[in-house]
């Protein structure tokens, strides 16, 4: 079972305490893990095919306070489709319309490479996950979705239904100025949100025995949402509807959510 990562605030933060608390998720996705994020408008994915816990990098990343931006994506894999290698390791990342898009997946797709036709988008690795990152750049690149309108969010997720009907299916993904987070028409394993707001107060996380008062670590004026598969603190998460898309984008200090 792969589990998500996504985080979307007002101002650049660094996710040392969301990351502490999902790497530890590995012990039971120990097949690789991703953190992919934005110092400017290109993305930067860092990754690699072995446990969080056991990578001198992922450690590092954890404790660094240089690692900040407003939105990131981070995944641990549980290999299904494919073998363990950094090609078969999310997040992918791709170009669409001078746009970074970066993408991560968890769950299992059936008869992918026949219901979804490849266009110039192609594959690397040999994953379900990126066969459909591919097909759902090519829909938006045909159609020509720029996420500027109402119906470009709909045919987002009509696209993302459709890849839906395959098998399971979460994803995370981003362009640079939106986090979109799909979770499973059947709710398969769970897609879960913060909204984090002053006052901060003490947290504990669930997997590891550490607390912290933020309160005395972070700016009062930061507020955003993190989304993940399950719970990563003893705060209050609120759980996705089956075969919900929900958008977040930062606007004017403020950060927008589209619902579909």
């Amino acid at each position: 079972m792969c589990e998500l990562l996504g985080m979307c605030f007002n101002k650049e933060v660094n996710p040392s305490i969301s990351f502490r608390g999902f790497r530890r998720r590995d012990k039971d996705n120990p097949h690789g893990w991703g953190i992919a994020f934005y110092p400017d408008e290109s993305a930067l994915v860092y990754k690699e095919p072995v446990m969080a816990i056991q990578s001198r990098l992922s450690e590092f990343l954890r404790d660094y306070d240089g690692l900040k931006s407003k939105i990131f994506i981070g995944h641990v894999r549980l290999a299904s489709v494919g073998k363990y290698r950094y090609k078969n390791t999310h997040p992918f990342q791709r170009e669409l319309n001078g746009k970074d898009f970066v993408f991560a997946h968890n769950g299992t797709l059936r008869n992918f490479k026949e219901k979804l036709k490849l266009g110039r988008f192609r594959k690397i690795g040999d994953t379900d996950s990126e066969h459909a990152f591919c097909y759902l750049l090519g829909q938006l690149e045909e159609k020509g979705i720029n996420f500027e309108h109402k119906d470009d969010f709909d045919f987002l997720a009509k696209i993302l239904r459709q890849i839906n009907d395959l098998g399971k299916f979460n994803c995370i993904f981003s362009d640079g100025r939106h986090l979109f987070c799909y979770h499973d028409k059947n709710s398969y394993n769970g897609l879960v949100l913060l909204k984090r707001t002053p006052p901060y107060g003490p947290i504990r996380l669930r997997d590891e025995d550490w607390e912290i008062n933020l309160a005395e670590e972070k700016d009062p004026t930061q507020h955003g949402y993190i989304i993940a598969t399950k719970p990563l603190t003893n705060e209050n998460w609120e759980r996705f509807k089956p075969g919900e898309l929900k958008v977040f984008k930062e606007y004017r200090d403020e950060i927008e959510i589209i619902v579909i």
